[in-house]
């Protein structure tokens, strides 16, 4: 019997994987030498099984080595970034990209596309004309070093070996386990070169994550690989019931992102980005406590440093940023039944709407419409009354806008009282 045939079967009775097949196993999905059934085959017996804590680290070290790692000690400065775990409407990058710049941090990322419900940073981006995710590694340090910010796509041969298995994962029903979604998310940080992460994990019917219990298991696996690698690791906690802020879209949410580095927008995208920075600032080397990073921030925010920090990143990032000058597409609205009150807004529903419309992808090859989305004009405790509008789908294809009204039309709920407001941001750690 052949070595992966060994490994498969030691899992599937529940034994523990070593470091030394972990390793062997992920060099021959690598190499292609252990071919594409039976790296299904494992994922099935984990997500079975499960992974221990060792099994996580030794997944997570093994996909780190399997290509290319950036060095950014070249920077003699630390390198920070922030991942989100997925949601609806989340603009956060966006906004805290420069506003950590903005205050003499260096914040280096690797994004991704979208892909299902969710969005992706890297498309919200590409929505401003001109803007390059694509640089080359000398670019991609001399921006940090000359602006401090930069947000790039990931590189092939960053953690080649991540790109294999989640291609394998999403068409085997093996995407969910916290194991290798913890080993996924911080391999990709770890080898991009992050000095320190904040990690925003979602919960809530939007999100990965159902409950707090769960994106606690997740973060905590994090952290744990992020101290394997000496790597500071935070873990903030947000809810993901609700899509943050108004808009979801690609460049929707650009304009929303905006609103907010000038002072204004969204409370809750605000609060979640301000928790971020607070977290963030500390791991830098500016000598920052939590409460005087949120001051900063709060300061850069409203007195225009991070507003032409954007503007800046924009520039030498070769994007043509003009607020407000984009095609607007023809908007189908989706009206309250009755007067009450705003009570649920399912996230889920939303996102599937704006995928619809031509915000997101199916398949990872699909294309998207920059222009595409939904916008709420309510939002859970807000009073509305019939024939008030709860949402806009906006879409070039008009069959394309009547599927997303009919997805979006079972999204809300209208209570005849209105529901307290929840706390956007649950917990951290």
């Amino acid at each position: 019997m052949d070595f992966a045939h060994d490994v498969i079967a030691w899992k599937r009775d529940g034994g523990e994987l070593d470091e030394g097949r972990v390793q062997a196993f992920v060099d021959g999905v690598v190499s292609g030498q252990v071919p594409s059934y039976q790296a299904s085959a494992l994922l099935m017996a984990i997500v079975l099984r499960g992974l221990s804590d060792d099994e996580t680290v030794h997944l997570a070290r093994a996909m780190v080595a399997s290509g290319k790692t950036l060095d950014l000690r070249v920077l003699r400065r630390p390198v920070l970034d922030k991942h989100s775990s997925g949601g609806v409407g989340d603009k956060v990058t966006l906004v805290l990209a420069p506003l950590v710049a903005a205050c003499g941090a260096i914040f280096g990322k690797m994004s991704g596309r979208g892909l299902g419900h969710t969005g992706g940073t890297l498309d919200k981006l590409e929505s401003i004309p001109g803007f390059r995710v694509q640089l080359p590694q000398g670019d991609f340090l001399r921006q940090l070093e000359r602006i401090g910010v930069a947000v790039v796509s990931q590189s092939e041969r960053v953690v080649p070996a991540d790109r294999i298995l989640y291609a394998l994962r999403d068409v085997t029903a093996t995407v969910d386990c916290t194991g290798l979604i913890a080993a996924s998310i911080m391999a990709k940080k770890i080898a991009s070169g992050t000095s320190a992460l904040v990690l925003d994990i979602k919960v809530g019917r939007g999100a990965f994550a159902a409950d707090l219990a769960a994106a606690r298991e997740l973060g905590r696996l994090c952290r744990l690989v992020g101290a394997a690698y000496e790597r500071p690791t935070t873990c903030i906690y947000t809810a993901m019931e609700a899509p943050l802020g108004y808009a979801i879209g690609n460049r929707l949410e650009v304009e929303e992102a905006w609103r907010v580095l000038c002072n204004e927008g969204p409370a809750d995208v605000r609060e979640v980005t301000l928790a971020l920075a607070a977290a963030l600032l500390p791991l830098s080397d500016l000598g920052l406590q939590e409460a005087e990073a949120r001051e900063r921030a709060l300061a850069a925010l409203s007195d225009g440093r991070a507003a032409a920090h954007f503007e800046r990143w924009c520039y030498v990032q070769g994007g043509r940023w003009h607020p407000g000058e984009f095609h607007r597409l023809a908007g189908r609205e989706v009206t309250a039944a009755g007067d009450g009150y705003v009570g649920r807004v399912d996230a889920l529903a939303i996102g599937r709407a704006a995928q619809l419309a031509g915000a997101g992808r199916r398949t990872v090859d699909d294309a998207v419409d920059p222009a595409a989305g939904v916008v709420l004009h309510r939002r859970p405790g807000e009073a509305v009354a019939a024939g008030e509008p709860l949402a806009t789908v906006y879409s070039r294809d008009p069959a394309r806008r009547g599927q997303a009204s009919a997805v979006l039309a079972g999204a809300f709920d209208i209570d005849e009282a209105p529901t307290p407001s929840a706390n956007v941001v649950l917990a951290r750690e």
